[in-house]
């Protein structure tokens, strides 16, 4: 069967038009190099794929693609419009020589971390320091009410002994001040040498008043190619906020009931920060009159004077993938065409900076609905879709969390019925994480129904479905 009659068929047109509506429903709000590689950095591949409206790119140490959702727009008023920009780093064995890292870890001694989590934690970031190369860089801040740089950026080898020490000595005492001991931490990463991978791990049980500063010390560093990643401990601590410093820093972030899981997510964060192969990634596009940019997720976006949009990706380890959703607003008339354009560069860790072409891809005016329809791509839709309803989902576990139950189930039932609109139509390989993902929230809607966000299963639901959806934010 051609495109062209798959799209015709009956229970397909159906299935677009359903998902014409869901995707319009509701304001949208949306959503991480080889060494033998001698290519230049200027080196590269950009050329528009046949049969979709798409475009692929590669580079030395990456490769990607550029998607729009749509090949026509209505004409006569906005349509929203989906751009997809996935990059992703070659894979590649692990070198025997990697580079050097440089790691800030930031831990909570208040006193709601007494005992056995307090020890745990202890225990957890001894260990990570033990695994770290004599040449590896460690610094480390405690806090509570106030915050102390217990260990300048040092070589591992040189400060291990005595650090260690100095670790297993701490007590806990006071409260939860984030934001001045992540300030702290990356300012300490601010001396590291040139090739070494730098990246931020922040672990907290409790909360506080300063997350909008706790996401601009990250979002800035992330400017600067160092990481933040957060990990919460047991159930008290607020996951929207440590979640939005990970997403703001483009690490990771991860729930632990109590403090005995902390050594495997430092191993991750170890393991993932010593194959890191791409830093600083980051694309401009320029959208033409006619279309603009409305929100963004999986990078930050800052509109630029020249028209064009900045996205700041972030770094990438080897066989990491990084997804980019942007929702555009396009006014265009009929026959009328307009072009997306621009440029993804990168810095391989060790090496050189590259960069590739994004080659231009078309949108036109149409006042053929049928020819709009027939001009969709339900992969690119499907994604998109994905993000959105991880955004909303994150919306509901913070309405749950404020004990607006009822609130949170109807978000969630808004996302059942968009992914089951769009998945009943998608691509098989784009449909079968929407339905997973379907699956998710029924959990959680009758985990949500079944405890009250006060006990113990409420908290730990609300902090699970935080977890997955900041992963699906900027991953597939």
């Amino acid at each position: 069967m051609s495109i062209r009659t798959w799209f015709r068929a009956p229970r397909v047109r159906h299935g677009l038009a359903a998902s014409a509506v869901v995707l319009a429903a509701g304001g949208l709000v949306l959503a991480r190099a080889a060494a033998g590689d001698q290519r230049p950095a200027s080196a590269f591949t950009g050329a528009a794929s046949s049969g979709s409206n798409s475009a692929a790119f590669s580079g030395p140490g990456a490769h990607g693609t550029f998607a729009l959702s749509h090949t026509k727009v209505q004409s006569g008023g906005e349509q929203r419009v989906f751009a997809e920009l996935i990059l992703e780093a070659d894979a590649v064995e692990q070198a025997r020589e990697r580079a050097p890292l440089s790691i800030a870890i930031v831990l909570d001694t208040s006193g709601s971390m007494a005992g056995e989590k307090l020890e745990q934690a202890k225990r957890s970031a001894v260990q990570l320091l033990r695994d770290l190369r004599d040449d590896d860089e460690i610094a480390f801040v405690r806090y509570s009410s106030d915050s102390e740089l217990l260990q300048p950026l040092a070589s591992a080898g040189r400060v291990r002994a005595d650090l260690i020490a100095r670790i297993q000595a701490l007590e806990p005492s006071g409260g939860t001040n984030i934001a001045p001991a992540l300030a702290q931490g990356a300012l300490a990463l601010a001396d590291a040498g040139k090739g070494r991978v730098r990246r931020v791990i922040l672990a907290s049980d409790g909360l506080d008043g300063t997350r909008a500063r706790s996401e601009e010390v990250a979002r800035d560093s992330a400017g600067r190619g160092i990481t933040t990643s957060s990990l919460g401990i047991g159930l008290d601590f607020d996951e929207a906020y440590m979640g939005a410093v990970a997403e703001a820093g483009r690490g990771n972030f991860a729930f632990v009931k109590d403090a005995s899981a902390l050594a495997a997510f430092l191993q991750r964060e170890l393991r993932e920060t010593a194959a890191t192969t791409i830093e600083g990634a980051s694309a401009r596009l320029k959208l033409p009159a006619g279309v603009r940019l409305v929100r963004a997720s999986g990078a930050d976006a800052r509109p630029l004077a020249s028209g064009e949009v900045e996205l700041a990706l972030g770094s990438l380890f080897s066989g990491d993938e990084r997804r980019v959703i942007l929702e555009l607003a396009a006014s265009l008339d009929s026959e009328a065409s307009r072009t997306i354009e621009g440029q993804i560069r990168w810095s391989r860790v060790g090496g050189d900076a590259a960069q590739a072409p994004i080659a231009g891809l078309t949108l036109t005016g149409s006042t053929s609905a049928e020819a709009v329809e027939a001009g969709k791509d339900l992969a690119v839709l499907a994604d998109a879709l994905s993000v959105v309803a991880s955004r909303r989902q994150l919306e509901a576990a913070d309405a749950y969390q404020q004990g607006d139950v009822g609130r949170a189930q109807r978000l969630i039932d808004q996302s059942m019925s968009e992914l089951s609109a769009v998945a009943a139509v998608a691509p098989k390989a784009a449909a079968a994480p929407l339905r997973k993902q379907l699956m998710d929230y029924k959990a959680t809607q009758k985990e949500f129904l079944s405890a009250p966000p006060s006990s113990t299963a409420g908290k730990a639901a609300a902090k699970r479905a935080v977890e997955k959806d900041i992963s699906n934010l900027s991953r597939r």
